[in-house]
């Protein structure tokens, strides 16, 4: 006889899964949703170095990116093309990047990813040091 005094071994409890699927597949829906109706803003407020360092090296390859996103090799004109030439030309130069606060943020993206390809990271993002309170205009 297979009968105890709890009723037959058939009549186990189990646990019906469908309500927590259906809560798993909700929040799934929900965070979907919530991602893809965000804004893919990312802003950036670049700080002024309070330990900025003059430049000592002269070997070096001067990047300049100034306000309207037009980039200056050595302070003379360049595209992005050329400034990836001129690199693979002098490997042994260290690499020096002036970036003007106000230049546009793909530029900035643009002139790091080339320097993280040519320099394997090695480089150096030149600061303006911030003003004294004597010498800011009130």
């Amino acid at each position: 006889m297979d009968t105890n005094l709890f009723g037959s071994f058939e009549d186990e409890p189990q646990i019906d899964l469908t309500p927590l699927i259906d809560c798993l597949f909700m929040l799934i829906i929900f965070f979907v949703l919530t991602m893809s109706f965000s804004k893919p803003v990312l802003e950036v407020i670049l700080p002024k170095a309070t330990n900025a360092e003059t430049s000592q090296a002269r070997n070096e390859l001067l990047v300049s990116v100034k306000a309207d996103g037009t980039l200056y090799l050595n302070a003379a004109p360049a595209t992005i093309e050329e400034i990836a030439r001129a690199l693979d030309e002098a490997p042994e130069r260290l690499l020096n990047i002036y970036m003007d606060e106000e230049a546009p943020f793909s530029r900035f993206v643009a002139v790091m990813d080339l320097a993280k390809t040519k320099r394997n990271g090695r480089f150096v993002i030149s600061t303006r040091r911030p003003e004294s309170p004597e010498s800011a205009s009130p």
